[in-house]
């Protein structure tokens, strides 16, 4: 939906976007890339954790944009939060998993573990390596597509264009920016798609 919305809040409406994809390439890509390159495996935990404090800061700037700005700048606040949000949440489902397989193998140690055929003798634990795996996977979905959702926020931002849907989240009061309707950038709601 489009808003009447002056420069200034045009701008200021891209703000929590460019954060939200700055923080994700700057944790999830080099940092995850140096750690990988030069680090321990533990130093990987500084990216949901810088990345935690980025989404904080958002959640805690989004209450006081809210407070102090207009409805169209507090919507988008809200988006890049309810994007972290997801974010979030794959930490902790990646998180569960890691800890899942660490009770499991504190239960049954060297049960998910492979004879690497070295002179050694030593052994490989594929279970940590598929749950690590598997968890970043999880990670990476979530990256991959609020990136995405973000990129496309920071156009409508810049065109006036907030989700109306976002009004569940955040209710437009009466001195709301004025609804200017559908544009033509953007799909219309009660328009069956067909041939």
């Amino acid at each position: 939906m489009h808003y009447q919305v002056t420069e200034d809040e045009k701008r200021r409406a891209k703000t929590p976007h460019h954060i939200f994809n700055i923080n994700v390439i700057i944790t999830h890509l080099f940092i995850s890339m140096i750690v990988l390159e030069i680090g321990q495996t533990v130093e990987l935990l500084l990216v949901p954790v810088i990345s935690s404090l980025v989404i904080a800061y958002l959640f805690f700037k989004r209450k006081q944009v809210i407070a102090n700005d207009t409805w169209f700048v507090a919507s988008h606040w809200t988006m890049a939060w309810r994007r972290g949000r997801i974010l979030l949440i794959s930490y902790g489902i990646a998180i569960a998993m890691v800890l899942i397989y660490t009770l499991i193998d504190a239960i049954f140690p060297g049960g998910f573990s492979m004879n690497d055929f070295s002179m050694e003798g030593g052994q490989t634990n594929l279970g940590e390596i598929i749950t690590l795996r598997f968890a970043a996977v999880v990670i990476f979905v979530a990256v991959l597509i609020t990136f995405m959702q973000t990129g496309i926020s920071v156009y409508d931002a810049g065109n006036g264009i907030s989700n109306p849907a976002i009004a569940k989240y955040l209710p437009r009061g009466e001195n709301a920016n004025a609804e200017l309707g559908n544009g033509a950038d953007e799909a219309n709601p009660n328009e069956k798609s067909g041939a």
